[in-house]
């Protein structure tokens, strides 16, 4: 017995012992998951998929309908890490897209993890605090500190306010992208794309479109490119010849047309781009990147061969120009041609014509230097996106994502240890009322063509008359209408219609909405506005009861006021039947007066003596001591705020009476009563509108 009870004590101190040691390992693993340090990442892949979970299996992530797809460059929290089903890495991501903050999965292989643990530097914060970088900057800048402490950022505060010049660099023609971009990068505005084709329009020898402002917005935003390549579309491109070495010069053209020991005028290419520099004070990795970006690594066109032969017939020899000065397409001659027309001229400050290749890298780079970086467009980002002077007007390229690409070029020119051992200096700019959120690269891809090109309602006319960007129509049918058919067609065949076909109608107001989706999930929605006719409220003239003419019964006093008129009394108070654009002077013309006298006064009861009638202004007749015997208000049809005309400021005024968000004066009341029916509402909107487009006519 005693045996047996031991034996007890012993399962039951095993058993507790195991349960402490279970509870201290959940307890363990529950901190390894809590005490997760989170990393910042960036994305290396173009149109990465962000899934829901560890895995394909899992579905990808969606924002208003579509894919969420993320490209190079764009920042990322990494907040957790999973393994899928088949062992790979993924790790969870916390992201901006389209301001909005959202969470997801996304293959470890497609983020570049950043390797540099950043510690407060107390001194850094206070110069980043001097210099007036926000927030949002902050983060991206300290890691880069952390890697390369010497270098120096300078806070260009400009005076320019972000949506504004978002607007402007978005003009047509301003920013372009390359013509086979995805479609979210190219314009939709008028003159950039046909929407009765689907194709954009191109500029520049035909190669390029307009670029969208969701893509000029993330171009333009510094804070998407303050990592340790894309910066350097920030450095400052001054010659410093503590800093700049013909050897990483040598180092740059690695690879190029230009590398090696080639002779021009007898010295290399490297010597040659020295000596530019020093003639035109710009950074002479700045000129090489420059070249490359314009002529290409292989240099086969005639803008540095030496040899051009356009189809107009002329021949082009012993001609350069390496950084494709004055290249673009016009007066019925492409790019080169037009830029070895300019090389071809004289000019002795950039040693034209460039008839040797030294001249045309010598000369173009004071060209550069003169024309662009000795302005203050001193950074490859100014040199896109000016705002030196006039803003907007002077800018070298066209290319809305060129200071990205020069940007990795440039940042090839130095080494690692370069980089750590030179106080590089970059001139970031600060726009005023910047978002708080960073402006994120757009993913879409497809056809964006949402419009019709037809809608019609069987056996009815709609109002306006259908355009494919007209997307508000209005239909008046009688009480014996219960239905109609709606038909309607897109442009693009691809796109999807929704909302047609047989209609049921109740009485009164009916919103009919057809909907065009895009290939690209763009959606634009046609409304057309039906109002079925009150049975017992037909379109009827006033009652002849309600009218009398304007002729007073004379007394049997011979000083007794007498007069009379031509015009309609309505109620026996609002004088009708008045035009638009009747004078002051018909109306009292229009009267025969004895023992009286009359005069026209303003709402407010002051005198008027010229002009033309208004609504809500009165017909006072006075007797001979100068009393008012008689007032009538003047009513025109249509005319609801009283400024004589019949336009869309009337049709506001009907819209905000019938919502109650304000009240009409008895005449303005009456004016906008179109159709007599003792009420305003929508039929009396209906009516207004035609009148204003000239469908009908508003009888007075």
């Amino acid at each position: 017995m005693v045996l047996m009870i031991r034996q007890k004590k012993k399962t039951i101190i095993t058993f507790v012992i195991s349960i402490i040691a279970l509870c201290i390992l959940i307890h363990t693993e529950y901190w390894k998951i809590q005490a997760y340090e989170e990393k910042d990442g960036t994305v290396n892949g173009t149109y990465v998929n962000v899934r829901t979970g560890a895995g394909t299996s899992y579905s990808k992530l969606t924002y208003n309908g579509e894919n969420v797809q993320l490209n190079v460059g764009h920042s990322v929290r990494i907040i957790g890490e999973s393994n899928a089903s088949d062992g790979a890495l993924w790790y969870k991501i916390k992201f901006t897209y389209s301001n909005t903050e959202l969470t997801g999965f996304m293959h470890s292989s497609y983020v570049d993890v950043s390797s540099v643990s950043y510690v407060t530097d107390e001194e850094f914060e206070k110069y980043l605090t001097t210099q007036g970088f926000p927030e949002s900057y902050k983060p991206r800048l300290r890691e880069i500190h952390a890697k390369y402490p010497k270098w120096v950022f300078v806070a260009d505060q400009l005076t320019y306010d972000w949506t504004d010049a978002v607007n402007n660099e978005s003009m047509i023609g301003r920013s372009l992208v390359w013509k086979d971009s995805i479609s979210s990068w190219k314009s939709l505005e008028s003159g950039s794309y046909n929407w009765d084709t689907g194709v954009w329009a191109t500029f520049d020898g035909g190669s390029w479109v307009a670029a969208s402002k969701e893509y000029v917005s993330y171009c333009m935003d510094p804070r998407n490119f303050l990592d340790e390549t894309y910066i350097f579309q920030f450095e400052m491109l001054s010659f410093n010849a503590s800093i700049h070495k013909e050897a990483n010069v040598e180092l740059l053209l690695k690879g190029s047309f230009m590398a090696g020991a080639q002779s021009i005028s007898g010295k290399s290419y490297a010597t040659t781009f020295m000596d530019a520099a020093a003639e035109s004070s710009v950074s002479p990795y700045h000129l090489v990147s420059r070249v490359i970006q314009e002529v290409g690594y292989a240099g086969t066109t005639g803008g540095v061969t030496g040899y051009y032969a356009p189809s107009t017939g002329n021949v082009y020899t012993d001609l350069y120009n390496f950084y494709n000065i004055g290249a673009y397409a016009a007066n019925g001659r492409g790019a080169v041609e037009n830029g070895l027309i300019y090389a071809s001229k004289t000019d002795e400050d950039t040693l034209r014509p460039w008839n040797t290749k030294y001249k045309a890298i010598v000369g173009g780079a004071k060209f550069i230097g003169s024309g662009y970086i000795n302005i203050g467009q001193d950074t490859i980002y100014y040199e896109k996106f000016d705002f030196a002077g006039t803003p907007y007007t002077h800018q070298y390229m066209t290319n809305v994502s060129a200071p990205k690409s020069e940007a990795s070029k440039m940042s090839k020119a130095y080494t690692d240890d370069m980089k750590k051992s030179i106080a590089l200096v970059f001139k970031i700019p600060v726009f005023k009322n910047m978002p708080d959120s960073v402006c994120t690269c757009p993913t879409g891809d497809g056809s964006p063509n949402n419009v019709l090109n037809t809608l019609t309602v069987d056996g009815y006319t709609l109002t306006p008359t259908f355009s494919k960007f007209t997307q508000e129509y209005d239909l008046i049918v009688e009480n014996s209408v219960s239905s109609i058919k709606v038909n309607a067609s897109a442009v693009d065949g691809r796109a999807s219609v929704t909302g047609t076909g047989t209609i049921s109608l109740k009485v009164g107001v009916n919103t009919v909405r057809i909907v065009v989706k895009a290939v690209n999930g763009d959606s634009r929605t046609y409304t057309i506005n039906v109002v079925r006719k009150e049975a017992e409220q037909p379109h009827v003239e006033p009652e002849p009861t309600t009218e009398e003419p304007t002729t007073e019964e004379p007394t049997t006093s011979t000083d007794e006021p007498k007069y009379s008129g031509t015009y309609t009394i309505l109620n026996g108070t609002y004088l009708t039947g008045i035009t638009k654009g009747t004078s002051i002077t018909m109306i009292k013309d229009s009267f025969q007066l004895e023992n009286c006298t009359l005069q026209i006064c303003k709402s407010d009861g002051k005198p008027v003596t010229s002009g033309s009638v208004t609504t809500g202004m009165c017909v006072n007749i006075y007797n001979n001591s100068g009393k008012i015997v008689k007032q009538y208000s003047c009513v025109i049809f249509g005319d609801v705020n009283g400024d004589g005309e019949i336009n869309l400021i009337d049709l506001l005024y009907q819209k905000r009476h019938i919502l109650g968000i304000s009240k009409l004066s008895e005449s303005e009341l009456l004016a906008g009563d179109v159709d007599r029916s003792g009420i305003i509402n929508l039929i009396d909107m209906l009516y207004l509108k035609r009148h204003i487009l000239g469908i009908g006519i508003i009888s007075q």
